[in-house]
């Protein structure tokens, strides 16, 4: 099953989404099903790394995004995904418009239980180490949520 991570620049959220995602999917014992990527609805760091303090935030959970390259989301590349995870709704509206079908189109965080807050998953750029480390615990807490409803889709 081909996944897509995306939010805006693919530099904080959906890289360490995608990196979390393939490490749950291991531990879940669910990993050969799934290639997890990410990508960005814009093309401003195309070809650049993560965003340090998302690596600095991966490295200290025991994850590695060393190696991440940002890309960008275009309609002409909407066929190579299966299922595309939006950080935010700005982000799920961009990919709607690109074409995305919206049976498969989530939000990261719509499965979360009892939730009473939007289920946007906040951007961290232009904020402090403290929304990097919310933005892991979200993450976090959503990608077993988010596999098990991917798992249900191909049962």
């Amino acid at each position: 099953m081909r996944v897509l991570f995306v939010c805006l620049g693919n530099i904080c959220r959906s890289p360490l989404a995608e990196v979390i995602a393939n490490h749950e999917a291991e531990r879940m014992g669910v990993a050969a099903r799934f290639h997890f990527a990410s990508a960005g609805t814009g093309n401003w760091h195309v070809g650049g790394g993560a965003d340090p303090r998302s690596a600095q935030t991966a490295q200290t959970h025991g994850l590695d995004l060393s190696t991440h390259t940002a890309q960008q989301i275009t309609a002409p590349t909407i066929g190579d995904w299966q299922w595309f995870i939006a950080m935010d709704a700005d982000n799920h509206t961009q990919l709607l418009a690109m074409g995305v079908p919206a049976n498969r189109l989530w939000m990261m965080r719509q499965f979360e239980p009892n939730t009473t807050t939007p289920p946007d998953v906040p951007d961290p750029y232009y904020g402090g180490a403290d929304g990097f480390d919310h933005m892991y615990q979200l993450l976090g807490d959503n990608a077993a949520r988010v596999i098990g409803q991917l798992l249900k889709q191909a049962a």
